[in-house]
């Protein structure tokens, strides 16, 4: 008798990878979600959103063993102070 499965082989997992996973979806949903006075709040959201794609795509495009340095790099832009647009003296806006 002949085995037809033709599933793909199962590949063992790694238990840090679904906690890096998760660490990734947390740091994104956090990334996402401002309370709704936060001054320039459709400013910070886009400028949060670029952040998340860029780490998505990032993580989607290395090896899975980056998604963790993906996730702590998503978490120290959010912890960055949010950058001044206020036009300087001089400047227009």
């Amino acid at each position: 008798m002949t085995d037809h499965d033709v599933r793909p082989e199962r590949t063992a997992s790694h238990p840090g990878d679904a906690r890096d996973l998760r660490a990734l979806l947390e740091a994104v949903a956090d990334a996402l979600t401002l309370p709704f006075d936060t001054p320039n709040y459709e400013q910070q959201l886009v400028e949060r959103a670029g952040w998340v794609q860029t780490t998505l795509r990032g993580a989607l495009d290395e090896h899975p063993s980056g998604i963790g340095w993906n996730a702590d790099y998503l978490r120290s832009k959010l912890t960055e102070p949010p950058a001044d647009n206020t036009p300087q003296r001089g400047e227009r806006s």
